[in-house]
């Protein structure tokens, strides 16, 4: 029983393991089963998440596959112009090109003759042929693809890329660019502004009215978007777009021609001072428009040249103690009051004011003066005098209804506000003859309107006009505003009459400022600069800002010049001794005979020139061009007038008329023009100009007469000129 036993239990425990062996699965095809069995899983997976996000590796392919067959272009929008109250351009949009030299020798179209590439590009560009060479040749050391040459590469124009492309060179190429044009170059830089392409492409204004104005400058881009079958045609019915439309023009007050004789002024000022700044401005005396406003220094927007040196807009920004151009306000808020007596004698010399010992400028005084001629010497002592005939809470108050201590509300968001600090009796008066207080040139022009319009101020202004130029339609239009009474008429009148002493009055004090042929009058200012580091102000000869704000004519005034020079370098003494006149008078001079202004005391009658469109005539047949008066450049050695500039009703003498003959184009003799002169001309004739020096053309590397052919570039010497010959 017990070997039946056991025999029965090891046939059970083998019946086991044959079971066992029968039924068991491999090991590496369970592994198979689980992969594929993973496999799958992702797969579905994969395939849910596809269905529902349309997503793999986080590419949409939905818009993959839309982009597959979808165009969209976009039709870039014109930015508007800005321009002159005559409609001369002043920026606008045009078409340029950045160049570039492909110099790895691994790329098709690589250079081939670089020494060639380099002459050419020379011609076009402000570089000479060994600064492209080096440009090229480092290149092609460090194994680049391409070199580009900065700031003289870019911005083309379309003439210079035709000449290149001419040559057929192999290695340039262009790559075209929308560039905000500035043709006049430096011309009211700071007022006019610049915009210029941001990291998008879109061209945005960086300062001036470009900025300011940008939303009316920027116009709203057009599109086009469709669908293309497999064959690149266009699927019927899927065309969607929308045209481009263009920005708003601007059109400002300004005069090219007094913008041109300021611009001519300042540029002699700087040559001959060189002053750590300058400043010049011109209104309408009578409405309170800009004609003209620049500054020193500057910058050109078309090249960039300068630009950042000075970001201050003078004219809006720029807050300064003004010294004794203010003491004209003074002396209104006095005469209305019924304080100011020209007849009224005092004593000059000095007043003790808290602690403080305030002199006149000439330290011993006049002894005992009359008020007029104490406002002829422009007087300290007389201004304290007046302040305490006033009284300092009602003089506080003219000064505000002027318009000091508050923004003029410009155009300009940026504008300052300038400060009258009136918190104890030496602040007041300081204040009373232009120092302590601060103020901004736009500010002194506006107050100046008052005392000129009697006793009505208006209020400065820059914009002429905002105009649709698709619909002609104005959106808007400045205009003359009147900003109230501030004194009475007749306490302007009886200002005026004062004022009118102090040019060349009785005691001939500014007779620099004097002119042949106009009455002038207006205030001068020498006034102290506030030393930051010491609290206090400059010491040291000279350490001033000179200025003159004057008016004419004297009777029936035109027009307002602001003038200002701080902190001469060269010529010092003779900002003491002739102030801005150098500078004032030729503007001022020069802009009233171009405005046609009569002075009502002088019979002298200036006459202009008519002029009338003499394309296509003889030269021997037109008599205006017989005139002598008339400055004539040729261009070319022809019979017949095939185009003329500038194309003005009337001309003054002396202006520069430009004749284009038929025929060979030859270049003229500039010798003897201005710098401003010789690059209008080269401007309109195409060719880029090179200055060196300052003043007038005393040589040209193209001859006089010498064929211009595809000529580029002229290079020009100036000298200045003795403004007393």
């Amino acid at each position: 029983m017990k070997s039946n036993f056991k025999s029965n239990i090891f046939k059970s425990l083998k019946q086991r393991r044959k079971n066992q062996f029968t039924f068991s699965i491999p090991i590496i095809t369970l592994l198979i089963y689980i992969s594929l069995g993973v496999f799958f899983a992702l797969l579905v997976f994969n395939i849910i998440t596809i269905m529902l996000f349309k997503n793999v590796d986080d590419v949409n392919l939905k818009d993959q596959a839309r982009s597959k067959y979808e165009r969209h272009t976009v039709n870039r929008a014109e930015r508007g112009k800005i321009t002159d109250r005559d409609g001369n351009v002043l920026a606008r949009d045009t078409e340029a090109y950045n160049i570039a030299v492909i110099v790895g020798q691994d790329f098709d179209n690589h250079i081939e003759d670089k020494n060639e590439v380099a002459k050419v590009l020379s011609e076009i560009m402000n570089m000479e042929e060994k600064e492209i060479l080096k440009v090229i040749d480092d290149g092609i050391k460090n194994n680049r693809y391409q070199v580009e040459f900065g700031s003289k590469g870019r911005n083309i124009d379309y003439k210079a890329k035709r000449l290149v492309e001419e040559k057929e060179l192999k290695g340039i190429i262009f790559t075209p660019v929308v560039k905000r044009s500035y043709p006049n170059g430096v011309f009211a830089s700071h007022l006019i502004g610049m915009a210029e392409l941001n990291e998008d492409g879109d061209m945005n204004g960086a300062v001036g009215i470009e900025k300011e104005y940008n939303k009316e400058l920027t116009g709203k881009d057009g599109f086009k978007d469709y669908n293309v079958d497999s064959w690149n045609y266009i699927v019927p019915g899927t065309m969607e777009s929308e045209e481009a439309v263009d920005g708003l023009d601007v059109e400002l007050t300004i005069d090219s021609n007094i913008q041109l004789y300021l611009e001519d002024s300042l540029d002699d000022m700087q040559e001959h001072f060189e002053p750590e700044e300058l400043f010049a401005f011109v209104a309408d005396a009578k409405t309170g428009e800009i004609l003209g406003a620049g500054q020193r220094p500057s910058f050109n927007p078309d090249t960039r040249e300068g630009f950042g040196t000075s970001w201050l807009n003078m004219l809006y920004e720029y807050q300064f103690e003004p010294g004794s151009t203010f003491k004209v306000f003074t002396l209104a808020a006095a005469i209305e009051e019924g304080k100011y007596d020209p007849n009224q004698y005092y004593t000059t010399g000095n007043r003790q004011v808290m602690d403080a010992t305030i002199y006149d400028w000439e330290k011993s005084g006049w002894g005992t003066i009359t008020y007029n001629e104490g406002l002829q010497y422009s007087s300290n002592t007389l201004m304290m005098d007046l302040l305490d005939s006033v009284g300092p809470k009602k003089m506080l108050e003219y000064y505000q209804s002027f318009g000091f201590g508050t923004p003029t509300k410009s155009e300009f968001n940026t504008e300052a506000s300038g400060q009258i600090v009136w918190d104890n009796e030496l602040q007041q008066k300081t204040s009373s003859f232009g120092q302590t207080i601060s103020v901004t040139p736009i500010q002194m022009i506006q107050g100046f309107t008052a005392l000129l319009n009697d006793g009505m101020m208006k209020k400065p202004y820059v914009v002429q006009s905002v105009v649709d130029p698709e619909t002609n339609e104005e959106v808007y239009r400045g205009q003359e505003r009147n900003l109230g009474q501030v004194i009475s008429k007749e306490t302007a009148e009886k200002t005026m009459e004062e004022m009118s002493t102090l040019v060349a009055g009785s005691l001939d004090i500014n007779s620099m400022y004097a002119l042949d042929d106009y009455q002038v009058t207006g205030k001068t200012g020498t006034a102290q600069i506030y030393d930051e580091k010491t609290g206090g102000y400059l010491t040291g000869e000279y350490e001033f800002i000179t200025s003159f704000i004057g008016y004419a004519p004297v009777e029936d005034p035109r027009i307002i010049v602001y003038y200002g020079i701080k902190r001469a370098s060269k010529n010092k003494s003779e900002t003491w001794d002739f102030g801005v006149s150098r500078g004032f008078n030729p503007l001022m001079e020069r802009s009233l005979k171009y405005l046609d202004v009569k002075d009502v005391q002088n019979s002298q009658e200036i006459k202009t020139i008519k002029m009338e469109d003499i394309t296509g005539q003889n030269i021997e047949d037109v008599d205006v061009l017989q005139n002598d008066l008339l400055k004539q450049v040729y261009v070319g050695e022809g019979t017949k007038v095939e185009d003329y500039y500038p194309k003005h009703d009337e001309m003054l003498p002396s202006e520069v008329l430009v004749i284009v003959t038929d025929g060979e184009r030859t270049m003229p003799d500039l010798r003897g023009f201005s710098k401003r002169d010789a690059l209008l001309i080269m401007d309109y004739l195409g060719l880029k100009s090179n200055f060196k020096g300052e003043g007038y053309v005393t040589a040209q590397t193209i001859k006089p007469g010498e064929p211009l052919g595809d000529k580029q570039k002229v290079n020009f010497t100036l000298q200045m000129k003795d403004p007393n010959n």
